[in-house]
């Protein structure tokens, strides 16, 4: 594993219970507590970047159990401030883990390499698609500023901040002195 202070990379085709063919429930499962104890040891606001692209082949079982799972998991926090970003080109092996998390109403970011541009991965609504693609283009963004760019209510774009921060999609905090809250990206 690569490693930085704020991120490591897990590269799955290098961990032993990896490889590049990753098939079956019951291996999703030993590997699922390998990427849990990555993610338990990273900092608060950590990212841990599951590398994928020496796989040659993930098949449903495996991704639903591994890669699933551990994205419901972080997006129910049981993580804490941690998040999860695949690191994946685009290909088929992203099909079964996209239908997992599809499945499972969970959505999970995927960057080509670190640093690149972040892309969505299973099941996100139109209009949450458009409010992460306005907080990623504009940086740190305050509630107001985010009405005021998508035309909404403060409200609505509280509620849809709030659904995107609890898919781990987009980071929080509040504003230095003062009492508000910034969105702002992940990746």
């Amino acid at each position: 594993m690569a490693e930085d202070r704020t991120y490591r990379v897990f590269d799955a085709s290098e961990v032993e219970g990896g490889g590049r063919l990753l098939f079956t429930r019951e291996a999703g499962r030993a590997f699922r507590g390998l990427l849990e104890a990555a993610i338990e040891d990273l900092p608060t606001g950590g990212i841990l970047f599951v590398d994928t692209r020496g796989v040659e082949m993930m098949d449903y079982s495996f991704a639903d159990e591994a890669i699933g799972s551990v994205v419901s998991r972080a997006a129910r926090g049981d993580y804490g401030p941690r998040h999860v970003v695949l690191l994946e080109n685009e290909r088929d092996l992203l099909e079964n883990v996209g239908m997992s998390l599809w499945v499972r109403q969970e959505t999970a970011l995927r960057v080509e390499e670190i640093g690149g541009e972040a892309h969505v991965v299973g099941n996100l609504e139109e209009h949450l698609r458009e409010t992460l693609d306005v907080i990623r283009a504009a940086g740190p963004i305050t509630t107001a500023e985010l009405a005021a760019r998508l035309k909404l209510n403060q409200t609505a774009c509280n509620n849809r901040a709030t659904n995107l921060l609890e898919r781990g999609l987009i980071k929080r905090r509040k504003e230095t002195g003062g009492r508000r809250f910034v969105y702002e990206k992940v990746v």
